[in-house]
């Protein structure tokens, strides 16, 4: 038993940050305290929203009704959650080969890693579901002591299903990845549908919210069939029962313990499959032949790989590219409804029915600009090299030649995709000619823009100490000045092209967007070529 807990307090050292805050010079203190407020600050604002909520639904006496949507929407969200970190904290992990060659039986490493997840989901948890069960003392009828019991236990067995139920999606799913090549697939394309369905909810809050409160009796009966932790513990907040606490407990337990054996089975097998290497080229060792490559090729190359290679990179540069092509298919399939959305003034963009009709070519536009600015691939490619700069530094290549190369692969990743829905819009529109070809000639021009900007700033604030590429990707000052410019830089081009369009033809605004970036693209390969050579040439780590 003291084994298991000296593996346990060293497992717990890592991975174990719900905020993950780097400050200057690894202050211990500000790296508790930060963000410590922060959960403090996320959990005062879900109190307050709680409360109201209580407030508002108290004169009709179904607050416990809220209790359970609150338990199951939480539980939900620590599924989703729990899918995303199976990947560091249980699958692939770092320690792996260390624990495995300990006299420890791997049944034992398992347990170790599942205990270790749960905490970590306990904390998780508890940050949302804490505020609420003290937001409803106040609103709550006929409370004793009994409610604080269920709360405490409530509060530490809650995790437990979704946890299980997200170990067993993530078994599958890395079941499934480990053997294909490209092992992160499957993570990437589960969290692009994750975030699509964010994405969509978001735009239908309001909506939702309404229809939550006038059927909340409804849902909360749908909810107790489908998920019994929610249910029972609406039902125990209003009618305490120590048999189904106990029952509650029990069913718990027994689920961890059976979960954890039916893991094991298959855990150790697939964790192998993860680390290996895996290639599709058949090399003949009597006649080997080495294909070589342009210095420019292969440094492109080099890029693609990195991105596709890097889930965090694919999701967070790759989003505005996955909205364009959605669009153009909504646009494709359900015009009329789009329609109404972009000249609706009041729930949509407001867009003259003139420009929708006439001049779809600028809706085509404004959508390549929309696409170009919010995809910024190149804000992270140099802090993604890491310590591994010198040596490209080394490399017999002039610094250009690296910088444009990173460019480059930019282009190779949103031209195709800009090409693809341009052409799939100029046949279902009948665009002209003419005015077809500048608008393919400004989808690549335009990403160009951001590619620029991106690289420029990130050497400018370069990141190469990070210890993840999410940090890189996510948390660093050129991903978030890169986007800034870039959202900058869509609001002016929306804002005069809407000004101008009830004056000017479509062809004109589109022939003048196309002569002002080409002259951006000149001054910033201009700048990079001189300025970001010589920052370039600066960096050391």
């Amino acid at each position: 038993m003291k084994k298991l807990f000296s593996l346990i307090r060293a497992c717990m050292t890592k991975d174990m940050r719900l905020f993950k805050i780097k400050t200057k010079n690894n202050n211990k203190l500000s790296n508790i305290l930060i963000p410590s407020f922060i959960a403090l600050y996320l959990m005062f604002m879900i109190w307050g929203s709680a409360n109201t909520l209580f407030e508002k639904v108290a004169p009709t006496h179904i607050q416990y009704i809220f209790l359970s949507l609150f338990v199951f929407a939480i539980s939900l969200m620590t599924i989703i959650e729990g899918i995303y970190k199976t990947g560091s904290l249980l699958f692939n992990c770092k320690d792996d080969q260390l624990l495995l060659s300990l006299p420890i039986k791997r049944r034992t490493v398992l347990f170790v890693r599942m205990f270790k997840f749960y905490v970590f989901e306990l904390m998780y948890n508890s940050m949302f579901l804490l505020p609420i069960m003290i937001a409803y003392i106040r609103w709550g009828e006929n409370l004793n002591w009994t409610y604080y019991l269920t709360n405490i236990v409530m509060l530490l067995l809650l995790p437990i299903i979704p946890i299980v139920i997200s170990c067993f999606i993530g078994l599958i799913t890395s079941s499934i990845s480990s053997r294909f090549k490209y092992k992160n697939a499957t993570q990437i394309i589960l969290s692009m549908i994750l975030i699509l369905g964010i994405f969509y909810i978001s735009f239908n809050m309001d909506s939702f919210f309404d229809y939550v409160a006038k059927h909340a009796t409804n849902i909360n009966d749908i909810i107790v069939k489908i998920y019994y932790p929610a249910g029972i513990y609406a039902k125990l907040v209003v009618d305490f029962n120590i048999l189904d606490l106990l029952i509650f407990i029990l069913i718990n337990i027994v689920v961890f313990i059976i979960s954890i054996y039916i893991i094991s089975k298959f855990y150790f097998k697939i964790n192998s499959r993860l680390k290996q290497v895996t290639t599709t080229k058949k090399v003949k060792l009597n006649k080997l032949t080495i294909k070589s490559n342009k210095p420019t090729v292969s440094l492109i190359k080099k890029e693609i790989n990195t991105f596709f290679k890097t889930p965090v990179f694919i999701i967070n540069a790759g989003f505005g590219l996955m909205l364009f092509l959605i669009a153009t298919i909504s646009l494709t399939i359900k015009y009329d409804t789009i329609f109404k959305f972009l000249t609706d003034a009041e729930e949509g963009m407001g867009l003259s029915q003139k420009m929708i009709t006439s001049k779809v070519s600028l809706l085509i536009l404004l959508l390549v600009i929309f696409t170009a600015f919010m995809t910024s691939i190149t804000n992270s490619v140099i802090s993604l090299e890491g310590r591994k700069i010198n040596i490209l530094k080394s490399l017999p290549l002039k610094a250009k030649t690296i910088l444009m190369s990173k460019v480059y692969s930019g282009l190779v990743l949103t031209t195709p995709v800009l090409f693809l829905g341009d052409i799939i819009l100029f046949i279902k529109f009948k665009i002209k000619i003419i005015e077809a070809l500048m608008i393919l000639v400004l989808s690549v021009i335009i990403p160009l823009v951001s590619h620029f900007i991106g690289i420029i700033v990130n050497l400018k604030y370069p990141k190469l100490n990070a210890e993840s590429s999410t940090e890189v990707v996510k948390q660093s000052a050129s991903s978030f000045i890169s986007v800034m410019l870039g959202m900058i830089l869509l609001m002016i081009n929306f804002i005069a092209i809407l000004k101008v369009e009830k004056y000017v033809s479509s062809f004109l605004i589109i022939l003048i967007c196309t002569i002002v970036y080409i002259v951006i693209d000149l001054i910033l390969y201009i700048y990079l070529a001189k300025k970001s050579v010589k920052d370039f040439n600066a960096l050391s780590i």
